[in-house]
């Protein structure tokens, strides 16, 4: 007799090629679960007024958008889609924050097992989130199963301590770029991206330009680093150009350069031409720091920040992987750069580190046997 055939609906904001740190989660999850032999679907929203249906090894729902208010999709049409395909799944596993799949499902009123996957509680629009909370509370109540990415975090999060006897940690995970990539181009293209900087020890850092990342702070830490160093910054969004404007008008166009967005191909070039890797994040917006495991797959020390309730000291274990500075305060984030950087020693040991880490907790194959572990949890315990 064959197996039964198991099927996971992964219903997410939205889903590579449009990136970000929970669509690059959700698609290592898909993969991670395909391999295992679940049948996954994605459904998603679109970022244009049109409906795509893509068919697949793994099919990709993508229902049109009407826009965004306060970051939330305006996907009306995502309810219909939502009640056609969730009979299709023994799981339907939702990824938040996301109020419009949250509405989706409370009008929907699935009947099969739903995992929420907690990937960071909302702490901007707190407006908003008095009118939303009913709505995430319902969930939270009905869901069979939460996951939440680090243990600080499902411990300090206010929306997760009355579910506590439901919450399951679950790392997220990054490729292993090291075993994955093809080494000698890697190590060429970062060669040839060291040899634009002569003579130059390099700090890389990653991620959206928006509020909560920091790299304000970077900037301004980089005005304390030696002449010998220069700070890469990578990514795009709403604050690249004031940024940029930050550099210009504090003089350090010879020592911080912002790259913009930088291709998927050429990251793995970065990490590796970099002699530390920095996420210099300020609030517990930053949940996690997927980031951070990139880095460190390559062996690359990490200089972090010590966001109280965050997991981002928790992925960068202070004196195992890096080090963690003070977030907001560039002296801080300075003397941790500094350190790192006068010290070959330390930095090799914490570079061996990171790769241990990475290698114990963050790699694709422990995400997905600690997430089928929750899947075949709930298929074999009787639903209250």
């Amino acid at each position: 007799m064959s197996p039964p055939i198991m099927r996971s609906l992964q219903l997410t904001k939205f889903y590579p090629p449009i990136n970000g740190g929970i669509e690059t989660a959700v698609r290592d999850i898909a993969d991670g679960l395909s391999s295992r032999q679940w049948q996954i679907e994605i459904l998603c929203a679109n970022n244009r007024r049109e409906t795509v249906v893509e068919t697949g090894a793994i099919p990709v729902t993508r229902v049109a958008s009407w826009g965004q208010v306060a970051s939330t999709s305006l996907t009306p049409s995502l309810i219909p889609w939502l009640r056609r395909r969730q009979a299709e799944h023994e799981i339907v596993h939702v990824h938040l924050p996301n109020p419009m799949a949250n509405l989706a499902l409370w009008l929907t009123r699935p009947k099969a097992l739903v995992v929420v996957h907690w990937h960071s509680d909302i702490v901007k629009q707190q407006r908003l989130l008095k009118l939303y909370a009913p709505l995430q509370n319902w969930l939270l109540r009905r869901a069979d199963a939460i996951i939440a990415t680090s243990p600080p975090y499902a411990e300090t999060s206010p929306w997760l301590k009355a579910f506590a006897k439901k919450v399951h940690i679950v790392p997220l995970c990054v490729r292993d770029t090291a075993a994955l990539d093809d080494a000698v181009k890697r190590r060429e293209r970062a060669a040839a991206l060291r040899a634009r900087y002569p003579g130059k020890k390099i700090v890389f850092a990653l991620g959206r330009m928006t509020y909560y990342k920091g790299f304000d702070v970077l900037i301004d830490a980089a005005a304390l680093l030696d002449d010998d160093t220069v700070v890469l910054i990578g990514g795009s969004g709403e604050l690249l150009q004031p940024l940029r404007d930050k550099v210009i008008s504090a003089g350090l166009g010879n020592k911080v350069h912002l790259l913009g967005r930088i291709e998927d191909a050429d990251l793995p070039a970065h990490y590796e031409a970099a002699d530390l890797f920095c996420l210099p994040s300020l609030l517990r917006s930053e949940a996690f720091g997927l980031v951070m495991p990139e880095a460190m797959a390559l062996s690359r020390p990490v200089v972090a920040t010590n966001i109280v309730g965050s997991g981002v000291p928790w992925v960068n274990a202070h004196g195992e992987s890096g080090l963690n500075a003070e977030p907001g305060d560039p002296v801080s984030l300075a003397q941790a750069i500094r350190q790192v950087l006068d010290d070959p020693a330390l930095a090799r040991r914490l570079g061996e580190g990171s790769r241990r880490r990475y290698e114990a907790l963050f790699t694709v194959e422990k995400m997905t046997d600690a997430l089928l572990g929750v899947y075949e949890h709930l298929r074999h315990t009787p639903r209250a």
